[in-house]
């Protein structure tokens, strides 16, 4: 059985978890799935970069992506539903990674789906300037979404210079994918649609580099994630039209923006808890995903200084996240709340 880049990817989120959380934990984590769990997750175990990476994820693909590993002894069971690496898969993970490393720009918390967005407005846009270069004005959109369609006849008509928008956007794409491999720049090359090519599909474009599919799927999707990061740098004004309407607020829960307004009003937990008529708990949750994804928000009310020192001091000692372990190690009480909060903070100052 031949190892995929997704069984790497999901290889090193078993090792990241280091059995400490179910494998359900990483088929949530791969399909991006906004919990105040998976989010906390992402941010503790420090596997932020495959949030969303792959949202088509399914648990069939999970299950048949841990037998193939446990068959071949890179990763064993540690209960039913946790597995930890063995040294035979540190060893394969490692060398993995030495031959194709993660992709630079790649990160899915940050920009997984503001870059489908990306993808969807830009490829149909290219395929449209191309047709109207070519003089040809009968084909079908290379996009079906209706709202994307509607987006692109909207940014057209506030550029009637087709001919020079076209160009400029030529000139601005060859510029950025200069920066990138060869490599990178044929795949994203390859998969537009224009007048006289239908784009190729991951496999087809697997097969023609004689690459494994699903490295070229993370190719792919850093070409697009380094897009958005240059347009953020104001090294892109074309492609930064395209995502400009976007919003890039951290990920953040519904519910928990609600919590975070009336933390911002003076409120204690207990008070939110009744206002919204939620569970102590769930409040809890938005607390630690606020201390996670706001730069600002201070968790010292929650778990004073002193305290987060002496939770990290047991963290380090013991080398874990478990929090059951540290809490009853530690000399002191400390709600699994606390011990939660210091753990994402600490985490966050080591990133």
């Amino acid at each position: 059985m031949t190892l995929h880049y997704l069984d790497v990817m999901f290889m090193d989120s078993v090792y990241k978890l280091n059995g400490e959380r179910s494998i359900s934990a990483v088929y949530h984590l791969f399909k991006g799935k906004k919990s105040s769990q998976t989010i906390q997750d992402a941010s503790l175990f420090e596997l932020s970069t495959y949030f969303g990476c792959y949202p088509g994820f399914t648990r069939e693909q999970m299950n048949r992506s841990a037998l193939k590993l446990e068959d071949k002894h890179y990763i064993r069971r540690k209960t039913d539903e946790t597995f930890i690496i063995t040294d035979t898969g540190q060893h394969m993970l490692n060398q993995h990674f030495t031959e194709k490393p993660m992709p630079a720009y790649f990160h899915g918390a940050k920009f997984h789906d503001k870059a489908k967005m990306l993808w969807m407005r830009l490829s149909l846009l290219v395929q449209v300037l191309s047709h109207y270069m070519a003089g040809s004005t009968h084909y079908v959109p290379i996009q079906r979404d209706v709202s994307v369609q509607s987006w692109t006849k909207s940014f057209l008509k506030q550029h009637q210079q087709k001919n020079k928008l076209s160009q400029d956007l030529h000139q601005e794409l060859e510029r950025l994918l200069e920066r990138l491999s060869d490599q990178e720049a044929l795949l994203f090359i390859y998969s537009l649609t224009s007048n006289d090519r239908i784009g190729r599909t991951y496999q087809q474009m697997a097969e023609w580099m004689k690459e494994d599919v699903w490295y070229v799927y993370v190719l792919f999707w850093n070409v697009l994630h380094y897009f958005i990061q240059s347009a953020q740098k104001g090294e892109a004004p074309i492609l930064q039209q395209l995502i400009g309407d976007l919003e890039f607020k951290r990920v953040l829960t519904t519910s928990t923006h609600k919590t975070l307004e009336l933390v911002q009003k003076g409120f204690d937990i207990d008070q939110i808890a009744h206002i919204r008529s939620l569970k102590k708990a769930t409040i809890e949750d938005h607390i630690v995903e606020l201390s996670i994804h706001e730069p600002n928000f201070s968790i010292d009310p929650y778990v004073s200084l002193e305290e987060q020192r002496s939770i990290h001091a047991v963290a380090r000692e013991l080398q874990t996240n478990k929090m059951k372990l540290i809490k009853e190690t530690l000399e002191h009480p400390f709600t699994y709340f606390q011990i939660r909060l210091a753990l994402t903070r600490m985490v966050k100052a080591n990133g």
